[in-house]
C-alpha cells in the first residue's frame, strides 16, 4: 500500500499558498489542506485552485478547534461554499459547526465532499472516539475526523485501535495530535485512515506533532511500506 500525505498550507498571503504548494508539489504529496483560517487578506481561491492539480481541502478553522478564524459563520460559510464552487475537492467543517446537517446538504449541493471534523486537546478514550464518530456519521459527510491529544504512548494505541475499526464502516481520519502523537500521526494510513497530514516544512506546522512531507516518506520507507517517488 502506498500511504496518503496531505500537507497543511499555513500562508498569511495567497502568494505564499501558492509558493508553499509549489514548494511541496514533489515530495510525494497526495494533496493540500488550505488552511484558510492563516491568511491575512482576502483569499483569491480562484488563483489557489489554479496553481496545482493535486487535491485541495478547504478549511477555515474555528478557534474553539484550535483555529485562527475570528468573523461570523456566515462569513465562513460562504468562503466555505465559494470554495467549492471554484474547484476544491473537498471541504472541511467541524461537527459543532451551527447547522452542520444542513452545511453538509449545502456543500453537497456544491458538488463538493465533505469532512467532518472533531479536534480535542484531550486524550483518546474509546467510548468517546466510538460516541463522536457516531455523531459524525449521522451528518452523512464523506470522511470523518477526529483529532484527540496523546500524552502517553499508549494513547496512539487507542487512537490506532479505534481507526481499525471506523475505518471499516466509513472513510476515517484519526491521529493524536502532539509531540507524542507522532507515532499515531506516522502509523494512521496503515491501520486503515484515508490519509495522514504533515508540514510544508519545519516551523510552518498547522498542529503540533506534525512531520513533514519528506520526514513521513522516510519514515514509510524505513517501516519498508512501499512509496512512491514524484507522484
Amino acid at each position: 500500500m502506498t500511504p496518503k500525505i496531505c500537507v497543511s498550507i499555513t500562508g498569511e498571503t495567497v502568494d505564499e499558498v501558492v509558493q508553499m504548494i509549489k514548494s511541496a508539489e514533489h515530495d510525494g504529496v497526495d494533496l493540500f489542506e488550505i488552511r484558510l483560517d492563516y491568511l491575512k487578506e482576502d483569499a483569491d481561491l480562484s488563483r489557489i485552485r489554479g496553481c496545482t492539480e493535486r487535491l485541495l481541502i478547504a478549511t477555515e478553522r474555528l478557534s474553539s478547534e484550535g483555529g485562527f478564524f475570528e468573523g461570523t459563520e456566515e462569513e465562513r460559510m460562504k468562503t466555505l461554499l465559494e470554495a467549492a464552487r471554484v474547484g476544491f475537492n473537498l471541504i472541511d467543517i467541524e461537527l459543532e459547526t451551527p447547522g452542520a446537517a444542513e452545511r453538509v446538504q449545502e456543500l453537497r449541493e456544491a458538488r463538493c465532499k465533505v469532512i467532518v471534523s472533531s479536534h480535542t486537546t484531550e486524550r483518546p478514550d474509546l467510548s468517546r472516539l466510538e460516541a463522536t464518530f457516531g455523531k459524525e456519521r449521522q451528518l452523512r459527510p464523506d470522511l470523518c475526523k477526529i483529532v484527540t491529544r496523546a500524552e502517553t504512548m499508549s494513547d496512539n494505541l487507542t487512537s490506532l485501535q479505534f481507526l481499525a475499526q471506523a475505518s471499516a464502516l466509513s472513510e476515517t481520519i484519526c491521529f493524536c495530535m502532539g509531540p507524542m502523537g507522532r507515532v499515531s500521526r506516522v502509523l494512521s494510513p496503515l491501520f486503515g485512515g484515508a490519509f495522514t497530514y504533515a508540514a510544508v516544512a519545519r516551523g510552518k506546522e498547522a498542529a503540533s506533532g506534525q512531520l513533514t512531507a519528506p520526514e513521513m516518506r522516510q519514515l514509510y520507507r524505513l517501516l519498508g511500506v512501499n512509496y512512491e517517488d514524484n507522484k
